[in-house]
């Protein structure tokens, strides 16, 4: 395959291992077998830009965030971290998302009282 698949396919097992999903996942969520998302990765096969979109929607990323280079970027566990919980937050309501806000808050407030 292209430089390019290669390239693409290396970024979304990134990105998929940044936020803690496994194969499976990730292809169940953006609607592709995981066999199909395992030669993606892999870069084996050239996905549409349809099939892209999806693997994107799936990741909460923007499409063009294929195509940045991790080059010069470093780790970041506290962005893996806000990703997650960011995406946990999807599909929940106003309510629950600020109830889950004031939660975070009281039990920082307790850690903090507690040192």
């Amino acid at each position: 395959m292209s430089n390019i698949s290669i390239t693409v396919g290396e970024k979304i097992r990134e990105l998929r291992q940044q936020r803690g999903f496994s194969q499976e996942k990730l292809a169940f969520k953006a609607g592709i077998t995981p066999s199909y998302m395992g030669q993606i990765e892999r870069g084996e096969k050239s996905p549409t830009i349809d099939t892209l979109d999806k693997v994107t929607r799936a990741l909460n990323i923007e499409l063009s965030d294929l195509f940045v280079s991790t080059s010069n970027e470093t780790s970041n566990l506290e962005t893996t971290h806000i990703d997650k919980i960011t995406y946990q937050l999807l599909g929940r309501t106003p309510y629950e998302q600020e109830e889950i806000l004031n939660f975070i808050k009281r039990l920082l407030k307790f850690r903090d009282n507690k040192n």
